[in-house]
């Protein structure tokens, strides 16, 4: 009988897969979270990945893989009606709760990749066309779609408790 694999490596798997198929950095993220069952599926939510491919159209900035990976946990653990959040804690309230969960998850990102940016992580190869990036970045998106999926495994409580990192509102 054939191991079965933890789901934090078929996501890992399936991401892989969907990059080397030519999905972008977070289409392959958003589409194994999916793929998995991880994440619930909606007509539209790999879609919303497609223009984040490239740091935001080839732009350079936050890495596509790292924008699924925030987007498949606001997806699973946002505030689906923030205003029916009392006006007096609604800005508040996201800063002292949700946040800690997304702040932690760039601060993790980082650490294993040496920057949240696509235009900075791409830059060592030189030729964002050839062969030794793109093996780059295929192991980092099957690397962040295991990092999405043990951050959707956290519990909403569990999140808000996470100590933030650096940040632009001062919190600790």
């Amino acid at each position: 009988m054939e191991n079965e694999k933890d789901m934090g490596t078929v996501v890992s798997d399936y991401a892989i897969e969907n990059f080397k198929n030519g999905l972008n950095c977070a289409e392959s993220v958003m589409d194994a979270l999916v793929r998995s069952g991880a994440l619930k599926d909606s007509p539209e939510i790999v879609g919303l990945c497609t223009g984040f491919g490239g740091g935001i159209g080839l732009a350079g900035y936050t890495c596509g893989a790292l924008s699924a990976a925030v987007m498949a946990n606001s997806a699973a653990y946002g505030r689906p009606e923030p205003w029916k959040v009392d006006s007096e804690v609604r800005g508040s309230e996201i800063a002292e709760k949700y946040y800690r969960r997304y702040n932690r998850m760039v601060q993790d990102f980082i650490a294993r990749n040496g920057s949240a940016l696509c235009g900075e992580i791409c830059a060592p190869y030189g030729d964002f066309h050839c062969k030794e990036r793109r093996i780059g970045c295929l192991k980092m998106i099957g690397a962040t779609a295991k990092l999405a999926y043990e951050y959707l495994q956290m519990t909403q409580d569990e999140a808000f408790a996470l100590p933030y990192g650096p940040n632009l509102g001062g919190k600790e």
